[in-house]
């Protein structure tokens, strides 16, 4: 079996919570559930066709959306994920980003902003990439991070995030105090990607499984025009001058 097989297999929880989902959604708004899928859950980038909305889904996913349809069973269409995915080529970026270990980053906009990112690129030991005992591990790569975004791009001015890390005091330790208490609810929160979804893994790609119980309660109360409200923790976007970032590091 492949590296990607094994991940694969590891994320089988998270995946059936997303198929879950979509089946609700998609019962509840008259969509197909390949339809719901595309719109509702990140398995279009976990299969390596990055965001669906960029300017719409990639040729490829109708073939998977196809066979999505034509099986009737639960188990079926999570077995059939779990494979196509052990499959696929590893999810891409949905933009350029430069990377230095945990976090990335765009390159600024015409208005200066930079968009931020994280994803778990330390799976060292027995503990998360934000346990205290990698804080020093974190804060090295951001400084070096910033240290070059403010070097290569001198058209920088303020950096923008969005993810449901924020709630999270381990991660906003990581940052200026006035770029972590920046936090505010992102109004329509997309869950094509990680922003939302991700709080429902663990850091070696299992399920939490207090999140879990905390997203099936929400999904019996699901509102199909503000699905968001079935996670436990909303999105937060956060925003601070580059300068906040320099001094701070």
């Amino acid at each position: 079996m492949s590296d990607s097989a094994r991940r694969a297999e590891r994320l089988r929880g998270f995946f059936g919570l997303q198929l879950k989902f979509a089946e609700r959604m998609g019962e509840a708004l008259g969509l197909s559930f390949s339809e719901a899928a595309v719109r509702y859950t990140n398995l279009h980038r976990r299969l390596g066709l990055g965001r669906p909305d960029r300017p719409a889904p990639a040729n490829k996913w109708s073939g998977y959306g196809e066979r999505l349809d034509q099986l009737e069973r639960s188990a079926q269409r999570l077995d059939f994920i779990v494979e196509a995915v052990g499959d696929a080529p590893a999810e891409a970026p949905p933009e350029p980003q430069i990377r230095f270990g945990c976090f990335a980053f765009e390159p600024p906009d015409g208005d200066g902003r930079v968009r931020f990112h994280f994803h778990n690129a330390d799976t060292e030991g027995d503990v998360g990439p934000l346990s205290r005992t990698k804080i020093d591990r974190r804060r090295g790569e951001l400084r070096a991070l910033f240290a070059h975004l403010h070097e290569a791009y001198p058209s920088a001015r303020t950096v923008q995030g969005g993810s449901w890390l924020y709630n999270l005091a381990a991660y906003r330790r990581l940052f200026p105090p006035i770029y972590a208490e920046s936090g505010t609810p992102m109004e329509r929160p997309r869950l094509t990607g990680s922003s939302t979804w991700g709080q429902l893994l663990r850091h070696d790609d299992t399920v939490n499984p207090t999140v879990e119980r905390a997203f099936l309660a929400g999904l019996d109360r699901l509102q199909p025009h503000a699905p968001w409200t079935v996670f436990p923790m909303r999105a937060l976007s956060t925003r601070a001058p580059l300068e906040a970032f320099m001094d701070f590091y």
